[in-house]
């Protein structure tokens, strides 16, 4: 049997964070082929997120979301995904993102 081996303070992170659902399942599903493969990044595709009951009409919108609040790293011409281990970085939902931070 092989275990998903993530850092708690990340689930705890994740558990106080204002996420929708779909958000949730991107991020779970990044974590499961992540850590899960004991690897600190994922290879996907964004189709592979319909795997995770996302469609590949929500992917992009949520994952743009997500990295504009700093919990997901994209590097759309890889497919690399990863989670932000730096959670200072990490921005709530309520909280004024700036999106012209240097």
């Amino acid at each position: 049997m092989s275990y998903t081996n993530i850092e708690n303070r990340i689930l705890d992170k994740i558990l106080t964070s204002n996420f929708t659902k779909r958000q949730l399942k991107i991020l779970l599903f990044i974590i499961r082929f992540s850590y899960g493969l004991d690897r600190k990044f994922a290879v996907l595709k964004k189709k592979d997120f319909y795997f995770a009951g996302v469609s590949p009409y929500h992917v992009e919108a949520e994952l743009k979301k997500l990295v504009l609040r700093g919990v997901v790293k994209w590097n759309p011409q890889l497919g690399i995904f990863r989670i932000n281990r730096n959670l200072k970085e990490w921005v709530d939902k309520r909280q004024k993102v700036d999106l012209f931070k240097g």
